[in-house]
Parts: C-alpha cells; sequence; structure tokens
C-alpha cells in the first residue's frame, strides 16, 4: 500500500509508482536496475558509437518527510552524459536528520544512473536510481546503526540551458538500511524533492 513509503500521509508517495516494483529498496530491485544500466552502457558504447559524450560537475540539496523526522542531504559530484538518454554520475552525500530523539549528520558516496525520454530537446523528464554508502557520526535512524546502504528512486524534468548548464527537479524515494549486515536494523523510508544544478564540463 501506498502508507509504506508516505510516512503515513506526511509526504505522499507517487500513486502506481511505489506498488510497480520500480522503487528502489530491496536486492532484487538493485540487481535490475544494475543490469538496465549495463545494457544502457553497452549499447552507447558499442552499437551507438557516434554519441559525443557530455561531462558535467553538479551540485544537489534535497529534502525529504520520512517515518521519524525529516532528512536534508547537499551532494556534489560530476556526471557522464553518454548517450542523449542516459547518464551516470557520481556524487559526495552530506546529510542531516532532524528527528524528536536525536539529530545527527553523517556522509556517503552515492552512484546515480538516469535514464531522459526526450534527451536531446531542452526539457526531458527522466527517471534516476540512486545507490551508496552512507556513515552517520551518530546511529541513522536514531534506532538503527552508524553504517546505510542509500537507495533513492527519482521522477523528474530537466531544463538545459544555451550554454549546455542543466537544472534538474525531481520527487521520488529514499530508503536506507545496512541490509541486515548488522544488528539492529530498523530501516528509514522517505519522499521528498532533490533540485540539481549541473555546470557543462569540456
Amino acid at each position: 500500500s501506498l502508507i509504506c513509503y508516505s510516512q503515513e500521509g506526511q509526504w505522499p508517495g507517487i500513486p502506481l509508482f511505489n506498488e510497480s516494483g520500480l522503487v528502489l529498496m530491496d536486492q532484487n530491485t538493485f540487481i535490475g536496475v544494475i543490469s538496465a544500466a549495463s545494457l544502457s552502457f553497452g549499447l552507447s558504447q558499442f552499437v551507438f558509437k557516434d554519441i559525443k559524450h557530455l561531462n558535467f560537475y553538479q551540485t544537489r540539496v534535497g529534502v525529504f518527510g520520512t517515518i521519524g523526522g525529516t532528512v536534508i542531504m547537499e551532494n556534489f559530484g560530476i556526471e557522464k552524459r553518454i548517450a542523449p538518454w542516459f547518464g551516470l554520475g557520481i556524487e559526495v552525500n552530506n546529510q542531516q536528520w532532524i528527528y524528536e530523539e536525536r539529530n545527527g549528520a553523517g556522509m556517503g558516496l552515492n552512484l546515480y544512473y538516469r535514464w531522459h525520454l526526450f534527451g536531446r530537446k531542452k526539457i526531458s523528464p527522466f527517471l534516476e536510481y540512486g545507490s551508496g554508502f552512507f556513515f552517520g557520526f551518530s546511529d541513522f535512524p536514531p534506532n538503527g546503526t552508524n553504517f546505510t546502504f542509500n537507495l533513492t528512486t527519482q521522477i523528474g524534468v530537466e531544463y538545459t540551458t544555451e550554454r549546455k548548464n542543466k537544472l534538474r527537479l525531481s520527487y521520488g524515494h529514499i530508503h536506507q538500511s545496512n541490509n541486515d549486515l548488522l544488528d539492529p536494523n530498523p530501516g528509514e523510508d522517505g519522499n521528498g524533492f532533490n533540485f540539481t544544478y549541473l555546470w557543462f564540463w569540456k
């Protein structure tokens, strides 16, 4: 049900999106995302060889309403657009959380895989998945552990400027847990917004 992902109605999930199994929050979905990204990379490298790669610096700010409170995210990294319809990025993830039990902060590293519907147009919808490692300076969630995996699923829209810089606005899901590698593993889910700005890098 949507309640599983919508934090008891505080920040709503995307109708039909969560229930379809497209949200990245378990091992099976992760394997599916990695397989799709590998296929997209292979097509862009070995089938559509004449595609020009574009490189960007990027910064991202996000806020998520979660089961227990609010998570704020500020990331910085680089992206390689290897095809008009597919790009890969890596970002340093700086994250804070505001909870009744305890506030905290931490850092991690995330990889992002992004598919664009109209990649050659100035305005293009996209689907994005992110996966990475996260270490909190205190336990996250407050009844969890310092180490977690950080999984995100976003849908949004991208606008390309005349100088090839890009603006993105997206909404989606975040899931953090340690995949039962440590005890306890309460996990944390939330939904929220991301705003991303990319500088074209020649």
